[in-house]
């Protein structure tokens, strides 16, 4: 899981000059509302566009490689994306401004209890873009401020532009949240990572609930992480609950808690506009879903079953093997080679975490320019 919050003196892609906007105590929609002139390209109008890509970061007090990010967006045409990030402190909206990063009015969140407000926060400005009328294949990718690009723009947007839904990158089963349900069986809540991406109709239906409160109370119906010698040995179905708000609300929300017979069943649940169904619940699912995002949990990394995670860890040469991190915190990147970089290009991921700002190179002498040499080239 990771940090994210926003708002300053940016310059939104395709304007002509700095644009000043609402800061910490501004709402989202006087936000909106200062910067819809300036927010347009080419002039406002209810016309038919192509799919955009929202691309909404969080962040903390910086966008970490932010070259690499600048070199990104420098290469797509600005009709098909829009950056936000929600930044946490005024460091990060010091940096952000004269990017293709728009900072977004800050809100309060809390480390594992509450990051949802922040991204849906993002989701609330990303909806308001007045810029044509709203295309269904529209996306809305979370990216951390430790993410980089696993591809160029034209690639992920082409990927993006043509899936029909929302990509969920669900943990194995044991990870999941349930309690007992008044049928005799369980409500389950998946587990999924943060980093998702979300089709039009998903995003609007996440930010409407939210607003009203919807499953607000998530982390303590669950009765989530309650239970810490327990963690180590839970499994499916056992209500032994391990997570954050972030990797459950959103599915939870758009699809209700799932109701299952109990941990020794097995069912395909068909979900609507879910990439990568049916969802596999069983006490021995793995990976489902569409995973955009790599993330490096030592504990999974060689899941049995489809593991996309283990098909890159296992094409890196040893000076590129990532920390690994521990039980509640992924691992990251502080150095890696040529290959690691060829290796994630050649991946079958969109974007990939976690990076620590300017890492080290082991055959090179700096960072960025052989990222965007080896992983952003067309």
């Amino acid at each position: 899981v990771a940090c994210g919050r926003s708002g300053d003196a940016v310059v939104l892609r395709g304007a002509e000059r700095p644009v000043s906007v609402a800061g910490a105590n501004g709402t989202a929609d006087s936000f909106v509302a200062d910067n819809a002139s300036h927010a347009v390209i080419g002039g406002a109008g209810s016309y038919p566009r192509g799919p955009r890509i929202y691309f909404l970061f969080l962040a903390v007090d910086k966008v970490s490689n932010m070259e690499v990010w600048n070199t990104f967006f420098s290469r797509a045409h600005p009709h098909q994306y829009r950056a936000y990030v929600h930044c946490k402190f005024e460091s990060c909206m010091q940096q952000v401004a004269g990017t293709a990063l728009v900072a977004v009015p800050t809100v309060p969140s809390y480390y594992c209890t509450d990051l949802v407000s922040p991204m849906n926060q993002l989701l609330n400005v990303a909806l308001q873009d007045g810029d044509g009328l709203p295309n269904e294949a529209d996306k809305f990718a979370f990216i951390s401020d430790s993410t980089l690009p696993a591809k160029p723009f034209s690639f992920v947007y082409g990927v993006l532009a043509a899936r029909h839904g929302s990509d969920f990158c669900v943990f194995p089963s044991n990870e999941w949240a349930d309690v007992p349900n008044s049928n005799g069986g369980i409500d389950v809540a998946v587990k999924y990572h943060q980093w998702i991406t979300l089709g039009r109709a998903h995003a609007q239906k996440s930010w409407d609930l939210w607003k009203t409160g919807h499953w607000h109370h998530f982390m303590p119906h669950f009765r989530m992480n309650q239970n810490s010698s327990a963690w180590a040995t839970h499994g499916f179905g056992d209500s032994h609950n391990f997570g954050c708000l972030d990797e459950f609300w959103h599915m939870l929300a758009i699809y209700g808690p799932l109701q299952h017979p109990g941990s020794q069943h097995a069912q395909d649940k068909h979900l609507d506009a879910f990439i990568g169904g049916p969802l596999r619940m069983s006490a021995n699912a793995g990976w489902q879903g569409e995973c955009d995002t790599f993330v490096m949990w030592s504990k999974y990394v060689h899941h049995p079953g489809s593991n996309p995670f283990g098909a890159l860890y296992d094409n890196l040469d040893p000076p590129s093997v990532p920390h690994g991190g521990n039980y509640a915190r992924p691992g990251w990147w502080d150095r890696i080679s040529s290959q690691g970089l060829r290796a994630i290009r050649q991946s079958s991921f969109l974007f990939v975490r976690k990076f620590i700002d300017r890492p080290s190179m082991a055959d090179s002498s700096s960072f960025a320019p052989a990222y965007v040499n080896l992983v952003l080239s067309s």
